[in-house]
């Protein structure tokens, strides 16, 4: 008879396994066993990918995120964060701006002091760029495309090392230069 190694290991080392899954996968452990119903809330890494084809999904996308994020202890640290969504054009027909969830969802990140930020929105309008990641004490490493900035805004991050811009809107060069500068 085999041996469950698996359930001989602790919680720590199981929530770094399910770190490299995509945060649907580790979720769906839950239904696993009792040990594992409640393990995902502990993984340090959030990952959402999808592709949004109409109105169902993306309230169910929309739900499925939120639900991730209440369902945490905002007091546990987010070490990293990966939304990659991409929206089908038609939906820029039913939604004057399908991505507003993006700027809640990046607040709460922020709140739970995320060091790795990678977003990727492939959208018909681009979304204005979230003004808290512009002042995120914690974030280490930000991957930002295609989004929109604010004119005039400056960024604040300190810890930052690694930046990496691509399809980035600023409305003046100034403001390029000032969001480097930070």
């Amino acid at each position: 008879m085999a041996k469950d190694i698996i359930s001989t290991l602790p919680d720590a080392i199981l929530c770094h396994i399910l770190s490299f899954l995509e945060t649907k996968h580790a979720v769906a452990t839950s239904i696993l066993s009792k040990r594992w119903k409640h393990l995902w809330h502990f993984v340090p890494t959030l990952c959402f990918n999808t592709q949004v084809t109409d109105q169902k999904s993306n309230y169910d996308f929309n739900d499925f995120v939120y639900s991730v994020l209440v369902s945490r202890d905002a007091t546990l640290p987010i070490k990293s964060s990966h939304l990659d969504v991409t929206y089908d054009k038609f939906l820029d027909e039913y939604f004057h701006h399908p991505v507003n969830g993006i700027t809640k969802w990046v607040n709460f990140m922020v709140q739970c002091r995320v060091e790795y930020l990678n977003l990727h929105v492939d959208s018909v309008g681009i979304p204005k760029l979230p003004a808290t990641i512009l002042t995120c004490t914690t974030l280490v490493v930000l991957k930002l495309f295609c989004f929109d900035t604010e004119e005039g805004s400056s960024s604040v991050l300190p810890s930052l090392k690694t930046l990496h811009l691509e399809i980035m809107w600023f409305p003046k060069l100034r403001d390029f230069m000032m969001f480097l500068i930070g």
